[in-house]
């Protein structure tokens, strides 16, 4: 996971964007699948009203405060488990 501090105005990410990088090659790893060329994140957003609701294009949307905290208790090469 790349791990950087992002200030969005526009696209509804205004706190923190956490990237994520797949591991499994076909997957979310390499050529149309990659995770980090999709742009896929874990992001806080403008419209916390809306989640729990698909409108994303893939990424994990949180609340902004739980965005933030995580954003501070993780490191640069954590392992994400995305779960259905």
């Amino acid at each position: 996971m790349h791990q950087r501090l992002r200030l969005y105005d526009g696209d509804g990410a205004l706190s923190r964007i956490l990237w994520l990088d797949g591991l499994v090659t076909g997957l979310n790893r390499g050529g149309s699948v990659d995770t980090l060329r999709r742009d896929i994140y874990i992001h806080g957003t403008a419209d916390e009203h809306q989640l729990g609701v698909p409108t994303s294009h893939g990424c994990i949307r949180m609340a902004n405060s739980d965005v933030i905290n995580l954003f501070g208790r993780v490191s640069v090469g954590s392992l994400v488990t995305v779960e259905d």
